[in-house]
């Protein structure tokens, strides 16, 4: 029952991506917020970034149970503020809300996996968190189309709640509280802060000045990731330090360039809800299809991790060349819609052939001990997949909602958005090669 109900919150948790990224435009236009593209980023992230690092802190004094109760009713409140907003800076303020939940949930589900589940059960559950989105990806971009066609953007953020509810009191009934003895984590609430500040500084609206905004909150991000994962995180070139930083530059380069799609779509192509929808799924389904399959073939030895991972970024990296030949082209509608169709589609294959056996690399307890716990570790997997998230999609947003004050022009915007992503690819393919090289030493605490 554990198992089933994190995996159905994944599926709601699908569902709520696609309705986020289809309702955006609709919002902002509803409330004429288009401007605000970055600050609405921002909200979501910076109170994420404030409570992810004190979820290892959370786990170690409070019943996951509680804690996913307390936090699922905040999210309903943050959902309410949202649908009654009647200005674009409301509505931004009930995103925080729901960020504030989201942050803590994140490690709170990971340390649920963790903790909770068998090491098979585990790797059973992570292939089916990946494979759900096979489900997600499809019902996800249709209830959001219809539900905001048929009721309103409003209703459409409102009706799915209740099924969220019930999952995550599911988790809270079947989760196996702790038998033994564990020292209590500290709360980094310091580094959390500047963790926090950093993602806000990425999308203040500076004007010209705003290309040093992002430069600036980008260092604080990444300053602060560094102080709050396992030290020696960004050193390592082994083990599983080395596979968290491959975790964060490849959510960079694959959030980075598929976060923005219905943007790009609506913005610069100028296509309607209903055939964007195609491509915001696009890169989900596939990677949950390719997924199912690794996902239960997991490549254990450092060899086959290799080969699979080095393969899975050759072809997210072909995906970014793909978006940027379809937004350098500038081709009429219909060839845009099959040029990001194909290029979404070809990121989501790669992450689904590269994220099971990534995060079930950095899960798995090592023969030998590298001073990482279990609740650490959950903690920090979702730190670092969310840093490289929010700094990526945070300053994509910002520059095409903004240009940073130096391109006018949207389509050159998403041209150079994924000009830029193609040399972080090339850093994503060193870290998976170190990610892949067994622990060789201990790394200094």
């Amino acid at each position: 029952m554990l198992a089933s109900s994190l995996i159905f919150i994944e599926f709601l948790g699908g569902m709520q991506r696609y309705l986020s990224q289809t309702v955006l435009p609709l919002v902002a236009a509803d409330l004429d917020g288009a401007h605000l593209y970055g600050p609405l980023d921002a909200a979501a992230q910076a109170p994420t970034f404030l409570m992810m690092p004190v979820g290892a802190w959370l786990l170690s004094r409070y019943r996951v149970g509680r804690l996913m109760v307390v936090f699922t009713v905040v999210t309903v409140v943050g959902a309410v503020m949202c649908a009654a907003a009647l200005s674009m800076e409301v509505f931004i303020a009930g995103t925080a809300v729901r960020a504030v939940a989201g942050g803590a949930l994140a490690t709170i589900g990971m340390g649920a996996i963790s903790r909770g589940l068998p090491p098979r059960y585990r790797q059973l559950v992570l292939a089916g968190m990946s494979g759900i989105w096979v489900f997600s990806s499809v019902l996800g971009p249709v209830y959001a189309v219809s539900a905001s066609q048929a009721f309103g953007w409003r209703w459409a953020m409102l009706l799915y709640l209740p099924l969220l509810l019930v999952a995550r009191v599911l988790v809270a009934r079947y989760m196996p509280e702790r038998t033994e003895e564990v020292p209590e984590e500290k709360a980094p609430w310091a580094w959390a802060v500047v963790l926090a500040t950093g993602s806000a500084v990425i999308a203040l609206p500076l004007g010209a000045w705003s290309a040093a905004a992002v430069a600036a909150g980008a260092l604080l991000m990444l300053r602060a990731t560094a102080a709050v994962l396992p030290g020696g995180t960004f050193r390592a070139s082994s083990g599983r330090r080395a596979a968290l930083t491959a975790l964060m530059v490849t959510a960079a380069v694959y959030f980075g360039a598929t976060m923005v799609l219905s943007v790009v779509a609506h913005d610069v192509f100028g296509l309607p809800a209903g055939r964007f929808g195609y491509i915001i799924a696009a890169p989900g389904f596939t990677w949950a299809v390719a997924a199912l399959w690794t996902g239960s073939h997991p490549a254990s030895q450092d060899g086959a991790f290799r080969r699979r991972a080095l393969l899975a970024g050759t072809v997210i990296t072909t995906g970014v060349g793909v978006l940027l030949l379809t937004t350098s082209l500038e081709p009429a509608a219909s060839s845009a819609f099959v040029g990001l169709l194909v290029g979404a589609a070809l990121m989501g294959t790669g992450m689904g052939m590269l994220y099971p056996d990534l995060l079930g690399r950095c899960l798995a307890r090592p023969e030998t001990d590298d001073g990482i716990s279990d609740d650490r570790m959950a903690a920090a997997v979702v730190i670092a997949e969310s840093v490289g998230l929010a700094i990526a999609t945070t300053a994509a947003f910002s520059w095409l909602g903004t240009g940073l004050g130096v391109v006018e022009d949207p389509g050159r915007r998403a041209q150079v958005l994924y000009l830029a992503l193609l040399p972080l690819a090339v850093v994503m393919l060193g870290r998976l090669a170190a990610a892949a090289r067994g622990e060789r030493a201990r790394v200094r605490q």
